[in-house]
């Protein structure tokens, strides 16, 4: 029923045609190099082989896109998902609810918009960390501004360091399509005593946030939550704007969740990134990462504009280079890099000190 309804929704695009239909995982294994599809729709749960078996075969034989198609209903089915995209699938979308006339509309939409965008990109073999590093050395261009070095001061005193010693209090992140698996390199690749908040904007369909969140909060050593109205901001602690909510931060360093109706995008993180630069100014981090549109060139011009250190992912490790490219178009980055890079950068900036003038 499900798959009829995904195909007559996809075919009703004049652009899509439906090349085949397989049953289950190893079927569609060996249609794969007959069909030599654009994109491969799946599901989480199939007979024979299940979604993440399937992913990480067609990923190290056929390299194709596949779009992950699940229901948000059952934890499983959303965490299975997630470790899809872990293993090389794409994005990942609700199945088809047919609730009302409106949803349906809005489903099909967006089913056909990520249909047609994931059918022109290139996938790889899956390389094992050091092979990915070597090529990306080869290839990817370096840009990095002055000062990078920590600030080393010595204030002739054994206490221990706190929260306001160090230079930048906050980093904000924005990304869209493929930033989990971005997301999920670049917090397993950073010490769990990191002594920096970070809020994350992340474009997913509505209802795998906090999958997603339970997901990194497993995998990575820092600890991972869906954002509350009013909470302080912790050191070590990753929050991520929830479903249907914009967020902001405010000049105590608290968070403000405003809840938005129906919107093309939220949360935005151009409205994110703007608090930042009111409230934090040049105490701040902003990075762009992998995503369709421009979400986020605003918001981390403005913190570009504050004094703020402003970082994008580069063209060759971006799945989408849409979201980074605007930000650079826009003037408002101070240092390009691959993925395999932002995690040291971050560490080391979240580790300099404030520079203090004493009289």
């Amino acid at each position: 029923m499900v798959a009829e309804i995904l195909i007559q929704a996809l075919e009703s695009d004049r652009y899509i045609k439906v090349a085949g239909r397989a049953a289950n995982g190893r079927e569609a294994l060996e249609l794969l190099p007959r069909l030599n599809p654009d994109l491969i729709t799946m599901d989480v749960w199939m007979p024979v082989m299940d979604g993440f078996q399937t992913v990480e075969r067609i990923m190290a034989t056929n390299p194709t896109p596949i779009l992950v198609v699940t229901s948000t209903n059952l934890k499983e089915d959303v965490q299975l998902s997630l470790r899809m995209m872990a293993a090389g699938a794409l994005d990942v979308i609700e199945k088809p609810v047919m609730s009302g006339w409106d949803m349906w509309t809005r489903q099909k939409k967006e089913l056909i918009a990520k249909a047609r965008l994931l059918a022109g990109i290139k996938t790889y073999i899956k390389s094992s960390p050091m092979q990915s590093e070597s090529k990306l050395a080869e290839t990817t261009p370096a840009y990095v501004t002055t000062n990078t070095e920590p600030i080393q001061l010595d204030f002739h005193s054994n206490k221990a360091l706190v929260y306001e010693d160090y230079q930048y209090q906050l980093i904000a992140i924005a990304c869209s399509t493929g930033g989990p698996s971005a997301l999920l390199k670049i917090l397993t690749d950073l010490p769990s005593d990191l002594p920096i908040p970070f809020i994350v904007v992340q474009h997913i369909s509505e209802g795998f946030t906090r999958g997603l969140v339970e997901w990194l909060n497993r995998e990575v050593p820092l600890e991972v939550r869906v954002a509350k109205d009013g909470e302080l901001l912790e050191p070590g602690v990753v929050l991520f704007s929830p479903d249907r909510y914009n967020i902001k931060v405010t000049q105590d360093r608290r968070v403000s969740l405003i809840a938005v109706g129906k919107v093309i995008l939220c949360p935005n993180a151009d409205i994110l990134m703007q608090s930042v630069a009111e409230n934090y100014g040049n105490r701040a981090i902003g990075v762009v990462l992998t995503g369709m549109g421009d979400d986020g060139a605003k918001g981390l011009s403005a913190m570009h504009a504050a004094g703020a250190c402003t970082l994008a992912q580069d063209a060759v490790t971006s799945l989408i280079y849409g979201m980074p490219k605007a930000a650079f178009e826009a003037g408002a980055v101070s240092e390009v890099l691959p993925l395999e890079s932002i995690a040291p950068r971050l560490n080391v900036l979240s580790k300099q000190l404030l520079r203090r003038t004493i009289l």
